[in-house]
Protein backbone atom coordinates (compact mmCIF):
# COMPACT_ATOMS: atom_id res chain seq x y z
CA UNK A 1 0.00 0.00 0.00
CA UNK A 2 1.48 3.65 -1.01
CA UNK A 3 0.69 6.88 0.74
CA UNK A 4 1.35 10.47 0.24
CA UNK A 5 1.60 12.67 3.02
CA UNK A 6 1.03 16.29 2.30
CA UNK A 7 0.12 19.68 4.38
CA UNK A 8 -2.97 18.30 4.44
CA UNK A 9 -1.77 16.84 7.54
CA UNK A 10 -1.83 19.94 9.01
CA UNK A 11 -5.59 19.03 9.49
CA UNK A 12 -8.59 17.16 8.78
CA UNK A 13 -9.52 18.16 5.48
CA UNK A 14 -13.01 18.17 4.27
CA UNK A 15 -13.39 15.35 2.26
CA UNK A 16 -12.18 13.22 5.04
CA UNK A 17 -14.61 11.01 6.54
CA UNK A 18 -16.20 11.16 9.76
CA UNK A 19 -14.64 10.01 12.82
CA UNK A 20 -17.42 7.38 13.95
CA UNK A 21 -17.69 4.14 14.36
CA UNK A 22 -19.38 2.80 11.63
CA UNK A 23 -18.98 1.64 8.20
CA UNK A 24 -21.40 1.25 5.24
CA UNK A 25 -21.32 -2.19 5.06
CA UNK A 26 -23.65 -3.94 7.89
CA UNK A 27 -21.48 -7.17 8.64
CA UNK A 28 -20.94 -6.55 12.07
CA UNK A 29 -23.32 -6.14 14.87
CA UNK A 30 -23.32 -3.57 16.93
CA UNK A 31 -23.28 -0.73 14.25
CA UNK A 32 -24.42 3.04 14.73
CA UNK A 33 -24.21 6.16 12.92
CA UNK A 34 -21.94 8.96 14.13
CA UNK A 35 -24.34 10.78 16.89
CA UNK A 36 -26.56 7.74 17.93
CA UNK A 37 -24.83 5.95 21.11
CA UNK A 38 -23.41 2.63 21.43
CA UNK A 39 -22.68 2.58 24.67
CA UNK A 40 -26.96 2.62 24.65
CA UNK A 41 -25.60 -1.47 23.07
CA UNK A 42 -23.59 -2.62 26.15
CA UNK A 43 -25.11 -4.34 29.04
CA UNK A 44 -24.90 -2.83 32.27
CA UNK A 45 -23.36 -5.58 33.59
CA UNK A 46 -20.35 -5.48 30.83
CA UNK A 47 -19.24 -1.91 31.74
CA UNK A 48 -19.63 -2.18 35.46
CA UNK A 49 -17.23 -5.40 35.21
CA UNK A 50 -14.96 -3.16 33.19
CA UNK A 51 -14.82 -0.07 35.52
CA UNK A 52 -14.56 -2.26 38.40
CA UNK A 53 -11.86 -3.92 37.07
CA UNK A 54 -9.80 -1.24 36.12
CA UNK A 55 -11.50 0.38 39.79
CA UNK A 56 -9.25 -2.51 41.31
CA UNK A 57 -6.45 -2.43 39.10
CA UNK A 58 -5.97 1.73 40.14
CA UNK A 59 -6.56 1.13 43.73
CA UNK A 60 -3.68 -1.51 44.17
CA UNK A 61 -1.57 0.86 41.98
CA UNK A 62 -2.50 3.31 45.04
CA UNK A 63 -1.25 0.78 46.93
CA UNK A 64 1.87 0.65 45.40
CA UNK A 65 2.41 4.20 45.06
CA UNK A 66 1.74 5.16 48.70
CA UNK A 67 3.43 2.31 50.66
CA UNK A 68 6.89 4.15 50.10
CA UNK A 69 5.97 7.36 51.65
CA UNK A 70 3.99 5.92 54.49
CA UNK A 71 6.99 3.37 55.39
CA UNK A 72 9.47 5.43 54.37
CA UNK A 73 11.48 6.15 57.90
CA UNK A 74 11.52 2.12 57.98
CA UNK A 75 13.45 2.00 54.68
CA UNK A 76 15.71 4.64 55.26
CA UNK A 77 17.06 2.47 58.16
CA UNK A 78 17.06 -0.67 56.25
CA UNK A 79 18.95 0.83 53.68
CA UNK A 80 21.21 3.35 55.68
CA UNK A 81 20.25 6.17 53.89
CA UNK A 82 19.16 9.66 54.29
CA UNK A 83 15.61 11.20 53.20
CA UNK A 84 17.25 12.96 50.36
CA UNK A 85 18.41 9.94 48.77
CA UNK A 86 15.02 8.28 49.36
CA UNK A 87 13.54 11.77 48.48
CA UNK A 88 15.18 11.42 44.70
CA UNK A 89 14.10 7.72 44.56
CA UNK A 90 10.47 9.57 44.72
CA UNK A 91 11.09 11.84 42.03
CA UNK A 92 12.78 8.51 39.85
CA UNK A 93 8.99 6.98 40.31
CA UNK A 94 7.23 10.09 39.32
CA UNK A 95 9.43 10.15 36.15
CA UNK A 96 8.56 6.12 35.50
CA UNK A 97 4.84 7.46 36.24
CA UNK A 98 5.42 10.11 33.49
CA UNK A 99 7.32 7.38 30.68
CA UNK A 100 4.45 4.94 31.69
CA UNK A 101 1.32 7.41 30.89
CA UNK A 102 2.26 8.45 27.92
CA UNK A 103 3.85 5.01 26.70
CA UNK A 104 0.81 2.80 27.66
CA UNK A 105 -1.69 5.53 26.35
CA UNK A 106 0.13 4.86 23.06
CA UNK A 107 0.12 1.09 23.12
CA UNK A 108 -3.56 0.98 24.14
CA UNK A 109 -4.84 2.57 20.93
CA UNK A 110 -2.20 0.07 18.96
CA UNK A 111 -2.71 -3.01 20.77
CA UNK A 112 -6.36 -3.30 22.63
CA UNK A 113 -7.40 -1.94 25.97
CA UNK A 114 -7.96 -5.35 27.99
CA UNK A 115 -4.23 -6.87 27.07
CA UNK A 116 -2.21 -3.71 27.54
CA UNK A 117 -4.05 -3.15 31.04
CA UNK A 118 -3.15 -6.62 32.04
CA UNK A 119 0.28 -5.95 31.31
CA UNK A 120 0.73 -2.51 33.13
CA UNK A 121 -1.14 -5.05 36.33
CA UNK A 122 1.37 -6.95 36.27
CA UNK A 123 4.11 -4.98 35.98
CA UNK A 124 3.63 -2.45 38.80
CA UNK A 125 2.85 -5.84 41.06
CA UNK A 126 6.12 -7.83 40.36
CA UNK A 127 8.14 -4.85 40.10
CA UNK A 128 6.61 -3.51 44.03
CA UNK A 129 7.02 -7.05 45.23
CA UNK A 130 10.78 -7.32 44.29
CA UNK A 131 11.50 -3.88 45.62
CA UNK A 132 10.64 -5.86 49.01
CA UNK A 133 13.11 -8.63 48.51
CA UNK A 134 16.43 -6.03 47.80
CA UNK A 135 18.91 -4.98 49.67
CA UNK A 136 20.23 -2.96 46.94
CA UNK A 137 19.46 0.86 46.93
CA UNK A 138 20.43 1.41 43.29
CA UNK A 139 18.21 -1.61 42.19
CA UNK A 140 15.36 -0.60 44.49
CA UNK A 141 15.40 2.93 42.64
CA UNK A 142 15.47 1.12 39.09
CA UNK A 143 12.68 -1.25 40.46
CA UNK A 144 10.61 1.43 41.77
CA UNK A 145 10.81 3.62 38.48
CA UNK A 146 9.27 0.45 36.53
CA UNK A 147 6.53 0.26 39.19
CA UNK A 148 5.76 3.99 38.18
CA UNK A 149 6.28 2.85 34.61
CA UNK A 150 3.50 0.09 35.12
CA UNK A 151 1.50 2.19 37.65
CA UNK A 152 0.80 4.80 35.41
CA UNK A 153 -0.82 2.32 32.67
CA UNK A 154 -4.03 1.87 35.52
CA UNK A 155 -5.19 5.33 34.71
CA UNK A 156 -3.46 5.70 31.04
CA UNK A 157 -5.44 2.68 29.91
CA UNK A 158 -8.47 2.22 32.47
CA UNK A 159 -9.80 5.81 32.06
CA UNK A 160 -10.39 5.67 28.25
CA UNK A 161 -11.11 2.24 28.70
CA UNK A 162 -13.99 2.40 31.15
CA UNK A 163 -15.38 6.11 29.06
CA UNK A 164 -15.61 3.60 26.05
CA UNK A 165 -18.14 1.37 27.77
CA UNK A 166 -20.71 3.62 29.70
CA UNK A 167 -23.28 5.72 28.86
CA UNK A 168 -23.37 9.34 29.06
CA UNK A 169 -25.69 9.74 31.50
CA UNK A 170 -23.30 8.34 34.19
CA UNK A 171 -20.45 7.62 32.32
CA UNK A 172 -18.46 10.08 35.38
CA UNK A 173 -19.67 8.31 37.77
CA UNK A 174 -17.72 4.68 35.98
CA UNK A 175 -14.96 6.71 34.62
CA UNK A 176 -14.41 9.25 37.88
CA UNK A 177 -16.32 7.91 40.11
CA UNK A 178 -15.66 3.93 40.40
CA UNK A 179 -12.43 4.61 39.50
CA UNK A 180 -10.82 7.10 41.47
CA UNK A 181 -13.38 5.92 45.02
CA UNK A 182 -11.27 2.66 44.25
CA UNK A 183 -7.60 4.66 44.13
CA UNK A 184 -8.77 6.38 47.65
CA UNK A 185 -9.22 2.81 48.71
CA UNK A 186 -5.75 1.74 47.85
CA UNK A 187 -4.98 4.58 49.51
CA UNK A 188 -6.34 3.31 53.19
CA UNK A 189 -5.02 -0.18 52.53
CA UNK A 190 -1.50 1.05 52.25
CA UNK A 191 -1.93 2.87 55.44
CA UNK A 192 -3.60 -0.12 57.58
CA UNK A 193 -0.72 -2.18 55.83
CA UNK A 194 1.69 0.77 57.29
CA UNK A 195 0.07 0.80 60.83
CA UNK A 196 0.02 -3.47 61.34
CA UNK A 197 2.43 -5.11 59.31
CA UNK A 198 5.12 -3.09 58.82
CA UNK A 199 5.81 -2.97 62.76
CA UNK A 200 5.60 -6.31 63.22
CA UNK A 201 7.01 -7.73 59.67
CA UNK A 202 9.15 -5.31 58.42
CA UNK A 203 8.43 -2.81 55.70
CA UNK A 204 9.68 -5.26 52.97
CA UNK A 205 6.38 -7.43 53.56
CA UNK A 206 4.37 -4.28 52.37
CA UNK A 207 6.04 -4.65 49.27
CA UNK A 208 6.19 -8.26 49.00
CA UNK A 209 2.21 -8.88 49.14
CA UNK A 210 1.65 -6.73 46.61
CA UNK A 211 1.94 -9.46 43.63
CA UNK A 212 -1.05 -11.05 45.21
CA UNK A 213 -3.83 -8.55 44.47
CA UNK A 214 -1.98 -7.99 41.16
CA UNK A 215 -2.45 -10.98 40.46
CA UNK A 216 -5.88 -11.34 41.46
CA UNK A 217 -6.62 -8.51 39.07
CA UNK A 218 -4.97 -9.73 36.09
CA UNK A 219 -7.13 -12.79 36.74
CA UNK A 220 -10.20 -10.95 36.45
CA UNK A 221 -9.18 -9.25 33.40
CA UNK A 222 -10.17 -12.94 31.71
CA UNK A 223 -13.68 -11.80 32.54
CA UNK A 224 -14.36 -8.42 30.82
CA UNK A 225 -14.38 -7.39 27.13
CA UNK A 226 -12.47 -5.57 24.86
CA UNK A 227 -13.90 -2.07 24.35
CA UNK A 228 -16.42 -2.77 21.99
CA UNK A 229 -15.28 0.99 20.26
CA UNK A 230 -11.88 0.29 20.33
CA UNK A 231 -12.79 -3.16 18.43
CA UNK A 232 -14.74 -1.33 16.00
CA UNK A 233 -12.71 1.16 15.49
CA UNK A 234 -9.72 -1.69 14.60
CA UNK A 235 -11.97 -3.27 11.58
CA UNK A 236 -12.53 -0.22 10.20
CA UNK A 237 -8.85 0.93 9.74
CA UNK A 238 -8.74 -1.87 8.04
CA UNK A 239 -10.87 -1.05 6.01
CA UNK A 240 -9.78 2.67 5.34
CA UNK A 241 -6.06 2.20 6.05
CA UNK A 242 -5.48 3.63 2.17
CA UNK A 243 -7.81 6.57 3.01
CA UNK A 244 -6.23 10.17 4.72
CA UNK A 245 -7.70 10.39 8.22
CA UNK A 246 -5.40 7.18 8.46
CA UNK A 247 -2.65 9.27 7.74
CA UNK A 248 -3.92 12.17 9.71
CA UNK A 249 -4.83 10.04 12.72
CA UNK A 250 -2.92 6.97 12.67
CA UNK A 251 -2.99 5.31 16.03
CA UNK A 252 0.42 5.57 17.96
CA UNK A 253 1.71 8.33 16.36
CA UNK A 254 1.96 11.79 18.62
CA UNK A 255 4.27 13.14 15.69
CA UNK A 256 1.18 12.95 13.65
CA UNK A 257 -1.55 13.93 15.97
CA UNK A 258 0.07 16.65 17.20
CA UNK A 259 0.09 18.51 14.26
CA UNK A 260 -4.21 18.72 13.76
CA UNK A 261 -4.68 22.11 16.05
CA UNK A 262 -8.21 20.78 17.88
CA UNK A 263 -5.50 17.91 19.05
CA UNK A 264 -2.59 20.45 20.10
CA UNK A 265 -5.38 22.70 22.12
CA UNK A 266 -7.43 19.37 23.59
CA UNK A 267 -3.84 18.51 25.19
CA UNK A 268 -2.94 21.52 26.31
CA UNK A 269 -6.27 21.82 28.17
CA UNK A 270 -5.10 18.25 29.56
CA UNK A 271 -1.93 19.34 30.69
CA UNK A 272 -3.54 22.60 32.70
CA UNK A 273 -6.15 20.00 34.66
CA UNK A 274 -3.44 17.64 35.01
CA UNK A 275 -0.31 19.91 35.95
CA UNK A 276 -2.99 20.88 38.83
CA UNK A 277 -4.62 17.00 39.56
CA UNK A 278 -0.61 15.57 39.85
CA UNK A 279 1.44 18.01 41.10
CA UNK A 280 -1.00 19.04 43.40
CA UNK A 281 -2.23 15.18 44.96
CA UNK A 282 1.75 14.66 45.19
CA UNK A 283 2.75 18.00 46.67
CA UNK A 284 -0.18 17.17 49.28
CA UNK A 285 -0.46 13.61 49.66
CA UNK A 286 3.75 13.01 50.04
CA UNK A 287 4.07 15.15 52.79
CA UNK A 288 0.23 15.37 54.83
CA UNK A 289 1.57 12.90 57.73
CA UNK A 290 4.77 14.75 57.67
CA UNK A 291 2.46 18.33 58.04
CA UNK A 292 0.54 17.52 60.89
CA UNK A 293 3.68 15.79 63.00
CA UNK A 294 5.67 18.83 62.25
CA UNK A 295 2.79 21.38 62.30
CA UNK A 296 0.52 20.01 65.46
CA UNK A 297 3.19 17.31 67.08
CA UNK A 298 1.36 14.29 66.63
CA UNK A 299 2.89 10.90 66.49
CA UNK A 300 3.53 9.58 62.63
CA UNK A 301 1.27 6.45 63.53
CA UNK A 302 -1.97 9.34 64.32
CA UNK A 303 -0.99 11.14 61.50
CA UNK A 304 -1.19 8.09 59.88
CA UNK A 305 -4.80 7.40 61.00
CA UNK A 306 -5.81 10.69 60.82
CA UNK A 307 -4.65 10.63 57.02
CA UNK A 308 -6.39 7.44 56.34
CA UNK A 309 -9.89 9.28 57.57
CA UNK A 310 -8.77 11.59 54.65
CA UNK A 311 -9.25 9.19 52.32
CA UNK A 312 -12.26 7.15 53.12
CA UNK A 313 -14.21 11.23 52.95
CA UNK A 314 -12.09 10.93 49.47
CA UNK A 315 -13.44 7.80 48.27
CA UNK A 316 -16.77 9.79 48.81
CA UNK A 317 -16.59 12.41 47.17
CA UNK A 318 -15.07 11.29 44.10
CA UNK A 319 -18.87 9.80 43.66
CA UNK A 320 -19.58 13.67 45.11
CA UNK A 321 -17.98 15.98 42.13
CA UNK A 322 -18.56 13.25 38.77
CA UNK A 323 -22.21 13.09 40.17
CA UNK A 324 -22.73 16.36 39.92
CA UNK A 325 -20.58 16.55 36.29
CA UNK A 326 -22.61 14.03 35.30
CA UNK A 327 -25.97 16.56 36.35
CA UNK A 328 -24.64 19.64 35.89
CA UNK A 329 -21.66 19.58 33.75
CA UNK A 330 -17.91 18.72 33.70
CA UNK A 331 -17.05 22.77 33.11
CA UNK A 332 -19.31 23.77 35.50
CA UNK A 333 -18.47 20.95 38.49
CA UNK A 334 -14.78 20.68 37.39
CA UNK A 335 -14.23 25.05 38.34
CA UNK A 336 -16.46 24.80 41.47
CA UNK A 337 -14.34 21.69 42.94
CA UNK A 338 -11.47 24.37 42.27
CA UNK A 339 -13.01 27.11 43.87
CA UNK A 340 -13.62 25.09 46.88
CA UNK A 341 -10.18 23.43 46.60
CA UNK A 342 -8.32 26.78 47.04
CA UNK A 343 -10.20 28.05 49.67
CA UNK A 344 -10.18 24.76 51.43
CA UNK A 345 -6.54 24.49 51.16
CA UNK A 346 -6.33 27.90 52.76
CA UNK A 347 -7.72 27.10 55.93
CA UNK A 348 -6.72 23.78 56.23
CA UNK A 349 -2.75 25.25 56.10
CA UNK A 350 -3.23 28.08 58.18
CA UNK A 351 -5.30 26.94 60.73
CA UNK A 352 -3.58 26.51 64.12
CA UNK A 353 -6.08 24.15 65.96
CA UNK A 354 -5.66 20.26 65.19
CA UNK A 355 -9.33 20.33 65.36
CA UNK A 356 -10.03 22.46 63.14
CA UNK A 357 -7.50 21.46 60.49
CA UNK A 358 -8.93 17.67 60.90
CA UNK A 359 -12.12 19.13 59.31
CA UNK A 360 -10.87 21.41 56.71
CA UNK A 361 -7.83 19.13 56.06
CA UNK A 362 -10.44 15.98 55.44
CA UNK A 363 -12.26 18.18 52.91
CA UNK A 364 -9.15 19.57 51.18
CA UNK A 365 -7.58 15.84 50.83
CA UNK A 366 -11.59 14.54 49.90
CA UNK A 367 -11.50 17.53 47.12
CA UNK A 368 -8.71 15.64 45.37
CA UNK A 369 -10.89 12.81 44.37
CA UNK A 370 -13.60 15.33 43.20
CA UNK A 371 -11.20 16.97 41.05
CA UNK A 372 -9.67 14.06 39.64
CA UNK A 373 -13.01 11.71 38.77
CA UNK A 374 -14.31 14.88 36.70
CA UNK A 375 -10.74 15.44 35.18
CA UNK A 376 -9.69 11.79 34.29
CA UNK A 377 -13.76 11.53 32.29
CA UNK A 378 -13.58 14.81 30.66
CA UNK A 379 -9.70 14.40 29.22
CA UNK A 380 -11.51 10.74 28.25
CA UNK A 381 -14.15 12.26 26.38
CA UNK A 382 -12.22 15.03 24.29
CA UNK A 383 -10.02 12.47 21.94
CA UNK A 384 -11.70 10.51 19.45
CA UNK A 385 -11.62 6.40 19.68
CA UNK A 386 -8.51 5.83 17.59
CA UNK A 387 -6.49 8.45 19.17
CA UNK A 388 -7.77 8.42 22.85
CA UNK A 389 -5.11 6.42 24.52
CA UNK A 390 -2.29 8.30 22.93
CA UNK A 391 -3.96 11.59 23.34
CA UNK A 392 -5.33 10.60 27.29
CA UNK A 393 -1.21 9.29 27.69
CA UNK A 394 -0.12 12.55 25.95
CA UNK A 395 -2.36 14.80 27.86
CA UNK A 396 -2.25 13.17 31.17
CA UNK A 397 1.20 12.55 30.65
CA UNK A 398 2.46 16.05 30.83
CA UNK A 399 0.82 16.88 33.57
CA UNK A 400 2.52 14.21 35.66
CA UNK A 401 5.96 15.77 34.18
CA UNK A 402 5.17 19.00 36.55
CA UNK A 403 4.34 16.66 39.61
CA UNK A 404 8.17 15.16 39.40
CA UNK A 405 8.98 18.40 41.14
CA UNK A 406 6.43 18.93 43.81
CA UNK A 407 7.52 16.45 46.36
CA UNK A 408 10.94 18.14 46.17
CA UNK A 409 9.83 21.87 46.08
CA UNK A 410 7.47 21.05 49.07
CA UNK A 411 10.11 18.76 50.78
CA UNK A 412 12.68 21.81 50.40
CA UNK A 413 9.82 24.43 51.84
CA UNK A 414 8.81 22.38 54.37
CA UNK A 415 12.63 22.38 55.83
CA UNK A 416 13.19 26.35 54.55
CA UNK A 417 10.32 28.09 55.62
CA UNK A 418 7.89 25.02 57.67
CA UNK A 419 4.86 23.42 56.79
CA UNK A 420 2.85 26.23 56.69
CA UNK A 421 3.59 27.81 53.63
CA UNK A 422 4.62 25.04 50.99
CA UNK A 423 1.16 23.84 51.20
CA UNK A 424 -1.00 26.79 51.15
CA UNK A 425 1.33 27.68 47.52
CA UNK A 426 0.21 24.62 46.37
CA UNK A 427 -3.87 26.31 46.47
CA UNK A 428 -2.72 28.07 43.27
CA UNK A 429 -2.37 25.55 41.56
CA UNK A 430 -6.07 24.95 41.22
CA UNK A 431 -5.95 28.38 39.15
CA UNK A 432 -5.11 26.43 36.29
CA UNK A 433 -8.07 23.89 36.45
CA UNK A 434 -10.31 26.68 36.28
CA UNK A 435 -8.45 28.02 32.88
CA UNK A 436 -8.47 24.51 31.45
CA UNK A 437 -12.52 24.08 31.83
CA UNK A 438 -13.16 27.81 30.97
CA UNK A 439 -11.18 26.55 27.50
CA UNK A 440 -12.80 23.81 27.09
CA UNK A 441 -15.78 22.20 25.49
CA UNK A 442 -18.61 20.92 27.36
CA UNK A 443 -19.00 16.65 27.31
CA UNK A 444 -21.54 16.27 29.74
CA UNK A 445 -24.44 14.06 28.70
CA UNK A 446 -23.03 13.81 25.30
CA UNK A 447 -22.68 10.32 23.65
CA UNK A 448 -19.15 9.58 22.89
CA UNK A 449 -20.19 9.22 18.91
CA UNK A 450 -21.58 13.11 18.97
CA UNK A 451 -18.22 14.28 20.62
CA UNK A 452 -16.24 12.60 17.80
CA UNK A 453 -18.89 14.01 15.20
CA UNK A 454 -18.21 17.66 17.29
CA UNK A 455 -14.60 17.07 17.33
CA UNK A 456 -14.30 16.35 13.27
CA UNK A 457 -16.25 19.43 12.43
CA UNK A 458 -13.44 21.53 14.45
CA UNK A 459 -11.02 19.50 12.89
CA UNK A 460 -12.31 20.87 9.41
CA UNK A 461 -11.95 24.22 10.77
Amino acid sequence: MTSTTTGDDERLTSDAPAIDVSIQQPTRPLRTTATSDLSEQIPLRDSLLVAVTAGLGYGFDAYAVNIYGLVLPLIAVSFAVDLTTLGFIGSIFLVGYMVGTIGFGIAADRWGRKDTLGVSILLYGATTSLGGLTANIPLFAALRFLTGVGGAGELAVGAPYTCEMFPPRYRAIGVGGIMFSLFSFGYILAGLAALYIAPRFGWQWTFIIAIVPAIGVFAMRRLVQESVRYAIQKADEKIRAAQQLEQSLSPGSPDRIWRIPVVRKRIGIGWLLYTANAAGYWGLSVFLTTFMVKKFGVSPATAIGYAISFYVAQFFFSYLGTGLSDWRGRRPAGMAGAVLMIATTIVATTVSSLGLFLVFGALMMALLGWLWGVGDTYISELFPTRIRGTGFGLAVGGGRFAAIFAPLLVGAGITAFGPTIPFLASAGLWLLTIIGYLLGPETSRKSIEQIEAEFEAQSKN
